[in-house]
């Protein structure tokens, strides 16, 4: 779709992220504050179980499903008869899976078995549903993608606060995450409907297509894999070699990391769209080098924010119990911008195919996170991880850097260098996003 609206794209998506952030900060801090760090601990841990393990059943087919609806024009219908049959089976595997080691998995007997149900189901439905979104931005339905983004947390946050004190007392966490669930299988059900409904949905099996989604799918799974594998190492360390409750206290430290890097990963997402379309790597990084001036404020933006306030919002909002969370953001800070830049640029070269380079830089990343953490964490606790991550990130970004401009010696590295007209634009993409912003609420 050489008619994407990429200005237009990034103000719609940005301004529903902001609703996106919104809600799911109020959510995680009433959590957090009325479940103390030991419960909230086990709550996230969750959710950390899911996204390294939705990623198996997925095998990178999300991400090359863009892919194949913007460069091989592929027929949507095909698209989705294949992901509702591949939902069937991973939801299928993976109730056989939890059900017989879903306590080893989750490291002891924290979790009753309903929990560890409802995990096992919430794994299959997130990848529908993030199937879902990589369809509609795909067939540039930008609205259905963003609502898609928006609802789960916005829907949360707005039944977690009433029911909270409904449920029992030593049931809140279960419940809260129970009812999470329960909410990501309605918005499911209804994008179903809304998808099948735009597309004239009938059932069609075209094998090949299912071979070439997979195979492509495939690179972008490994890659993407060793990245969240690089992501979530420290947290799952953290939980093996401390506790819980330092889980809690880190991961609200990353809960504002990810405030920012959801930014960055929403815009990825557009641009992704955009790049496959575009398949000019000089045009595509002089858009790349505008967004990275957009990133980088917002980034200096938020951490001089958290810097100021951080301590005080912290200790008034979550009790002095998380004060260590502030230490930990400062530690995180070289962090954040490895991990935005280096993944808008991860997304500009999964635009050209998804080189292997993709999954080779994040597997050597994720190693030395490992190795760094094991050192760093039994001496520091949390902080330790925090230090592991503003090492790999910044690395893992250069390496990315490096590789591309060595092996594509046509590009030169002075196209990223930050140009007046750059500064101008993200001006005039800042006034649509507050313009945008204002007309949603």
């Amino acid at each position: 779709m050489s008619g994407i609206n990429l200005k237009r794209n990034i103000a719609f998506t940005t301004s529903s992220q902001v609703i996106t952030m919104f809600a799911s900060f109020i959510a995680n801090w009433y959590l957090a504050r009325f479940l103390g760090p030991e419960l909230r601990g086990q709550y996230v841990y969750l959710f950390t179980i899911n996204s390294v393990v939705w990623l198996l059943m997925d095998l990178g087919v999300s991400q090359s499903l863009m892919y194949s609806l913007q460069r091989d024009k592929a027929d949507p219908k095909a698209l989705y008869s294949m992901s509702l049959v591949f939902f069937a089976l991973s939801l299928l595997v993976s109730i056989i899976v939890f059900q017989v080691f879903g306590q080893k998995i989750l490291g002891g007997n924290s979790y009753p078995g309903l929990v560890i149900f409802a995990l096992s189901v919430y794994i299959a439905l997130f990848q529908l549903h993030t199937r879902q979104k990589v369809m509609s931005i795909g067939m540039n339905r930008i609205k259905d993608y963003s609502l898609l983004h928006i609802l789960p947390s916005l829907l949360f946050m707005l039944f977690i606060l009433p029911l909270f004190w409904v449920f029992p007392a030593a049931f809140r966490m279960q419940s809260s995450y129970l009812l999470y669930v329960v909410l990501m299988l309605a918005i499911t059900i209804i994008f179903h409907f809304r998808i099948t409904r735009h597309i004239k949905f009938r059932f069609h099996w075209d094998l090949p297509l299912v071979k070439r989604t997979y195979s492509l799918g495939f690179k972008a799974f490994l890659s993407e894999y060793m990245t969240i594998m690089m992501i979530r190492t420290d947290v799952l360390l953290i939980k093996h070699l401390g506790g819980f409750a330092d889980l809690g206290i880190y991961m609200l430290a990353i809960n504002f990391v990810d405030i920012i890097t959801v930014a960055s990963n929403m815009i990825g997402v557009v641009i992704l769209n955009k790049f496959a379309a575009l398949n000019d790597d000089t045009a595509s990084l002089a858009i790349l080098r505008k967004i990275f001036v957009l990133m980088i404020v917002f980034n200096l933006v938020c951490i001089i924010g958290m810097a100021v306030l951080g301590r005080f919002v912290i200790n008034f909002m979550y009790t002095g119990e998380y004060i260590g969370a502030y230490t930990a953001f400062m530690y995180l800070i070289p962090a954040i911008f490895g991990l935005t830049l280096g993944s808008l640029f991860n997304t500009f070269l999964w635009s050209k195919g998804f080189p292997i380079f993709t999954i080779i830089a994040p597997a050597i990343s994720a190693v030395t996170k490992l190795i760094a953490g094991l050192f760093l964490i039994p001496r520091y606790g949390y902080l330790g991880a925090a230090m592991s991550s503003s090492i790999v990130y910044p690395a893992w970004f250069a390496m990315l850097m490096i590789w591309y401009f060595y092996s594509h010696p046509q590009q030169k590295i002075s196209s990223l260098i930050v140009r007046k007209d750059d500064i101008r634009d993200m001006g005039t993409m800042l006034q649509a996003v507050i313009g945008r912003f204002r007309g949603a609420t």
